[in-house]
């Protein structure tokens, strides 16, 4: 955006501000001053772009701080099956959070209920509350295309979130696609290869990885090298999102963040109580998953480093501000915030934790999945 600004400033929009398929990305915190000649430079350098933006990106300008407009991204929401639906909503909407709690930059203004392959009761509840929101209904995602910014896919299985994405993947639309990414490699890997073709922003976390205990934990020099790790937390498993794929992303997520990609192989001890899995990397390092389906449903890590051994407790508050926040970086900045690389990681290894348990914990290298 340099470009395209100077001291603050508006200067002008060219071409070459553009985001994917010539979508205007701003950052969460761009703003222009409200005047006369500003507001008709900005009105004719998108009328002059072919093909013409959305009519969300000129409702975007709708917020009027003092002498100032924001640009705001137009989303859709797919599916309203998870809770996800409604909190994050009422996170870019400024509804029913603390202040402290709200997400600046997007707003959700368009929303399909869509059916579950796994909870389909909880679909009129959500909806009740996201039109408390300010969100128009639609009967089918199609009828985002065209009306939209970026679109996110919070379907609660994982198994639908392929066909559900590619429409708009394939519109160069930018999509967010929730926990689960995908319950197979095969569908991760097809999402992927969808936005590289299109050159389109794609992205998908648990809110754990943004957790404020984890980036922290990442930021502070003190401990030194990180040579293991214990991570562990609920992993209560559910018909349709098979092993880890479940609530066991979440310490899943935490542990590869912190050891960061190069899993080589891991084995996995199932019990009805919880499951073991012990990861090797490439480097020798090696690191610890307990996924718990009894008992506390606390979230945390051991982290052995040179300078110390960190007991820290992972706290789910602003998880979900935090989340938010990053799908709106990737979608201003056309950068995905987890590489495709790690997210690809992360798939392999719950499919290779899967294929240990039913060969009785042997050891599976992930490089065979897929």
């Amino acid at each position: 955006m340099s470009e395209c600004v100077e001291s603050g400033c508006f200067r002008d929009l060219n071409p070459s501000c553009l985001g994917m398929r010539q979508r205007l990305c701003f950052p969460p915190q761009f703003y222009l001053p409200l005047s006369t000649d500003n507001f008709l430079s900005l009105l004719t350098a998108l009328l002059r772009l072919s093909p013409p933006p959305s009519c969300c990106v000129l409702k975007g300008i709708d917020r009027i701080d003092g002498s100032l407009i924001r640009l705001m991204i137009s989303l859709g929401i797919v599916d309203f099956d998870s809770s996800h639906s409604i909190e994050f909503t009422r996170r870019f909407n400024h509804v029913g959070v603390d202040a402290d709690e709200c997400v600046d930059g997007a707003r959700v203004v368009l929303g399909c209920p869509g059916t579950s392959e796994m909870n389909s009761t909880r679909i009129a509840g959500f909806t009740e509350e996201i039109l408390t929101c300010g969100v128009e209904l639609v009967e089918t995602p199609a009828e985002m295309l065209g009306r939209i910014d970026a679109v996110l896919v919070l379907s609660l299985c994982g198994t639908p979130h392929l066909g559900h994405v590619r429409p708009f993947l394939e519109a160069g639309i930018p999509a967010f696609v929730d926990k689960p990414f995908a319950c197979c490699f095969e569908d991760a890997r097809q999402m992927i290869q969808l936005a590289q073709l299109s050159e389109t922003p794609l992205v998908t976390s648990s809110g754990l990885r943004f957790a404020e205990a984890v980036t922290a934990f990442q930021a502070d020099p003190r401990y030194g090298r990180l040579h293991g790790l214990v991570s562990y937390g609920p992993a209560k498993r559910a018909e349709g999102n098979p092993g880890l794929f479940h609530y066991g992303i979440h310490p899943t997520t935490v542990l590869m963040t912190l050891m960061g990609p190069g899993c080589e192989s891991v084995s996995n001890v199932c019990t009805p109580e919880a499951e073991l899995v012990t990861a090797r990397w490439g480097d020798g390092r090696i690191a610890t998953l307990r996924g718990n389906r009894t008992g506390s449903t606390a979230y945390g890590f051991v982290a052995f480093c040179e300078n110390a051994v960190v007991h820290q407790p992972v706290s789910t508050r602003y998880a979900y501000r935090n989340l938010c926040r990053m799908i709106v970086e990737t979608f201003t900045s056309g950068r995905p915030v987890v590489p495709h690389e790690e997210t690809l990681e992360i798939v392999r290894f719950i499919e290779a934790a899967m294929q240990s348990e039913q060969q009785n914990g042997r050891p599976v290298p992930l490089e065979s999945v897929g």
